[in-house]
């Protein structure tokens, strides 16, 4: 009876659904591998099932690869050029042992988009699917919730667990900001978001209650995360959403109204809650509303509205008053900095333009060439500078490449099925991730996207005798 409980595929479908729901553990648990001044670079619980659900996929993966080429030749094509490229850097980085560990790294997700892409089209039934989106939705409230417990906890005292980033305390912006088990509240944000988007696209479908409270509160502490990226992401991936929903069949325009209503309640409540936060903080600050309100549309818009400065003439002697250090701006200027070192780097000469200066050498490469005072972690905060810079342009047009292949594929392909609005809102979750990679730069902290890149493949190249493409009964 155990063994039968016990078996490879039920082990990979756990895996799989762990690695689905536990998306916002990607810092926490985990140790630090300082190695080849390497300190950002962690040893994750969720790295480890990762690795855990390659073994259990790769030997009937293996069996299946000629099928998955024939399935989608252009993604098959930029895994293996991407790949390719990576390892082919070693052999003119300046650091080796730290592009050793960086091209280890991305082989390591090139393997997991495979036996993702893999799972979904061969080894998923609809019974499980329709299991994983029950535990989505709980998911994102149990993950949400927390990020409110870090909130109040942040707001009401001034213990951090050690949990909390140092750039999202509230003497920075007058407000703290939440981060919940990520490294940030950029990957905090970026992680709730496959939360959202499975919950907009359940209640589009069937508008589950569950769904309801799920949009809600990811919206909520999305915005409370205030990470930029992520409000992009949400704009854009809903109106991709929209436009793919219109291209496959009529818009429900009451359905489309009620979630961008939904979104916008979660995020007025979490605008009031931040200034709340300010205000009980910092409450002896004059316009401590008003200036915090001035903070936040500074930060969110990255300084293209800034509000008029209130003044107080009054003379107010109190410790408990909140002064912004200016950090949003000098911000700004290190990533402009950090971008422009990057970019000198990657156009030194042709082998630099056309295959990088080596997976996790930027900072060395740039230390060396460029400016001795560069320190080796030099980090860049886009991801697309990032990989053309250290991979060159054929490594960036190979990611890219997956990323198009699998998407055109599914919108070719995508069939009137009783899943339809979810799969576009998986699609619509593939296009935000696209977005987000323009605010931040790692190849450690997202994992989970990577597996989210498989499942579209996968969902793309689903044939019309497979469960999850029961028709809809006209």
């Amino acid at each position: 009876m155990i063994k039968k409980y016990f078996t490879s595929k039920n082990l990979r479908f756990w895996l799989f659904l762990i690695l689905i729901l536990m998306a916002p553990l990607s810092k926490y648990p985990s140790i630090s591998t300082p190695e080849y001044n390497f300190a950002a670079f962690r040893l994750g619980l969720y790295q480890i099932l990762a690795a855990i659900f390659l073994v259990f996929c790769i030997i009937p993966l293996t069996k299946k690869l000629k099928e998955l080429y024939v399935q989608n030749k252009i993604a098959i094509i930029g895994i293996v050029l991407l790949g390719s490229v990576a390892i082919f850097g070693l052999g003119f980085s300046i650091y080796k042992a730290r592009s050793a560990l960086l091209v280890v790294s991305i082989v390591f997700l090139l393997i997991l988009v495979l036996c993702s892409w893999w799972f979904v089209r061969y080894d998923l039934n609809s019974n499980r699917y329709n299991f994983i989106l029950k535990l989505v939705l709980i998911a994102g409230i149990v993950f949400s919730v927390a990020g409110l417990f870090q909130l109040l906890l942040s707001t009401f005292t001034n213990n951090t667990f050690g949990i909390l980033c140092s750039g999202c305390v509230a003497s920075v912006l007058g407000f703290p900001r939440i981060n919940v088990f990520a490294a940030e509240p950029e990957f905090y944000a970026n992680a709730m978001l496959p939360f959202f988007f499975i919950a907009m696209g359940i209640y589009y479908n069937t508008k589950h209650s569950l769904s309801v409270v799920t949009l809600l509160l990811t919206s909520l502490v999305i915005f409370l995360s205030f990470s930029r990226g992520a409000f992009a992401a949400i704009i854009v991936g809903v109106i991709f959403f929209i436009l793919l929903i219109g291209f496959k069949q009529r818009v429900n325009l009451k359905r489309i109204l009620t979630i961008i209503v939904m979104i916008f309640i979660g995020c007025a409540v979490g605008a009031l809650l931040l200034i709340g936060s300010a205000y009980y903080r910092y409450h002896s600050t004059p316009n401590i509303v008003y200036n915090t309100t001035r903070t936040m549309l500074d930060q969110a818009t990255n300084g293209l509205i800034i509000l008029p400065t209130k003044t107080n003439s009054s003379v107010i002697k109190s410790t408990n008053t909140f002064v912004s250090p200016g950090l949003i701006k000098a911000s700004g200027e290190d990533r402009l900095s950090a971008a422009r070192l990057a970019i000198q780097a990657w156009s030194y000469d042709t082998k630099t333009v056309v295959f990088g200066v080596g997976a996790g050498n930027l900072g060395p490469f740039v230390n060396k060439h460029i400016n001795k005072s560069t320190p080796s972690n030099l980090t860049v905060y886009t991801y697309y500078a990032l990989l053309l810079t250290e991979i060159g342009l054929i490594g960036l047009t190979a990611f890219i490449l997956i990323y198009l292949a699998g998407l055109f594929q599914f919108i070719k392909n995508i069939r009137q099925t009783k899943y339809l609005e979810i799969f576009v809102a998986i699609a619509s979750l593939t296009v935000a991730f696209l977005v987000q990679y323009w605010f931040f730069g790692t190849y450690i902290n997202t994992v989970y996207i990577w597996l989210w890149l498989g499942i579209i493949l996968g969902l793309a190249g689903l044939p019309l005798n497979k469960k999850l493409y029961n028709q809809k009964s006209k």
